[in-house]
């Protein structure tokens, strides 16, 4: 069973209405891509790639469990209403291994567990000082 400390790369990826509204990608390396605020009116569609030197990957990580892990595959929410949005988080092992979480959701319906909510809540604050200095 995969931990998180094999965790070597996390994406997450937002779309709303079917347009991409944020895309992160933190890497244990440094690396770090962002695009987008992840809000319905996202009108940023600049990608931006850099390093940072901040541990923003570990203090991401630090919000995924061992045992979120067991539950990592695609969940279609029922029920939805609103705009059709779909989270993607993507999880890059040490092994070369990829998996993670993908959730189909109305945005005035239930999403995501909260721990995945508290996820990409975290990820957005963690990476947007360096996301608004680009």
């Amino acid at each position: 069973m995969q931990k998180v400390s094999d965790i070597n790369i996390l994406s997450i990826t937002l779309e709303i209405d079917g347009k991409r509204s944020l895309f992160i990608l933190l890497a244990k390396d440094g690396s770090i891509n962002r695009l987008g605020t992840g809000t319905i009116d996202n009108k940023e569609n600049d990608l931006f790639i850099g390093t940072n030197e901040e541990q923003l990957f570990d203090h991401a990580i630090s919000y995924i469990s061992d045992d979120m892990l067991q539950y990592m595959g695609s969940y279609d929410i029922p029920d939805q209403k609103g705009v059709p949005c779909r989270l993607s988080i993507g999880l890059q092992f040490n092994d070369g291994e990829e998996n993670g979480f993908d959730f189909s959701y109305g945005s005035e319906s239930e999403g995501p567990a909260d721990e995945i909510s508290e996820l990409l809540i975290a990820v957005v604050q963690i990476t947007e000082p360096w996301y608004r200095s680009q």
